[in-house]
């Protein structure tokens, strides 16, 4: 008894296809009365042969299946996520390879100034960005008053500084001021202050143009190296607005094209050998 009872998958999966036969009798289409009035008596049966049924299949898929299949497919999904993990890596360093390119690109056209490439660590909670921390110090040769740009624009400029961190007071400080000039006309002014529309930031104002400068909605402005904390010639903004009603009130709105919820990398201005024309 106990050698036959070793062989228990063979007398199972006899016994399942015994079960199957006559579960098969039981459902198949029949005719008569007689076959109708026989289904029906043994009705309770056939339910509880299906369920065995069931069972027994469920049985054999756990007993049969190999477990070489489940750990075969335990791997591939590993496969899997570590490729997507890669491809996002792939995806991440190109777009920081691009930017890269682009303040590589600035710098070489502007060889006059001597820049610190740094990366964005930390910003402040409000809506406006007020103040972004970068990670490079006075061990890179950063100090304070310094300006902050990228290609987009001038960031703002370094109010604290440590040894591999400093902290920069960007243009979307209220009472941020830098001296530009209408790169058309040469006249100069002052830059600064927050203008909103409907709780969102359009831009800064421009201000103290002379009385009869000739300021057009589409001009450039830059620094005009006055103060002598920018240097002259960088980009700022594209006047957007001009006001037309005089004196007592901002000259004309310049837009402010630097994302700096976004912002990731920025060039520090650590030394200028000749001013941009």
């Amino acid at each position: 008894m106990r050698k036959l009872w070793k062989n228990r998958p063979m007398w199972i999966a006899l016994i399942a296809i015994v079960l199957l036969v006559v579960l098969a009798g039981f459902t198949a289409n029949g005719s008569g009365a007689k076959d109708g009035l026989f289904r029906t008596a043994l009705s309770p049966v056939a339910a509880f042969l299906h369920t065995a049924e069931s069972e027994v299949a469920d049985f054999f898929v756990r007993v049969f299946t190999p477990s070489e299949i489940s750990e075969e497919n335990a791997r591939l999904r590993e496969t899997v996520l570590l490729q997507e993990q890669k491809l996002a890596l792939l995806d991440e360093t190109e777009k920081e390879n691009a930017r890269l390119s682009e303040l590589l690109n600035f710098t070489e056209a502007n060889p006059n100034l001597r820049f610190v490439t740094a990366s964005v660590i930390g910003r402040d909670s409000n809506p406006y960005i007020d103040t972004i921390t970068l990670n490079a110090g006075s061990r890179s040769g950063v100090t304070e008053k310094m300006a902050v740009i990228t290609p987009d624009g001038v960031v703002g400029r370094v109010s604290e500084v440590g040894p591999n961190w400093c902290r920069v007071k960007t243009m979307c400080d209220d009472k941020m001021r830098i001296s530009v000039m209408v790169q058309r006309t040469r006249d100069e002014g002052m830059l600064g202050g927050r203008c909103e529309s409907d709780g969102e930031l359009v831009g800064t104002y421009l201000y103290y143009l002379p009385g009869k400068a000739d300021v057009r909605t589409g001009d450039t402005i830059r620094t005009s190296g006055i103060g002598g904390f920018f240097p002259k010639g960088l980009y700022v903004g594209t006047v957007i607005e001009v006001n037309e009603e005089g004196k007592g009130t901002h000259d004309a709105i310049v837009s402010m094209d630097i994302d700096f919820l976004h912002l990731e990398e920025a060039l520090i201005v650590v030394g200028v050998d000749e001013a941009i024309g």
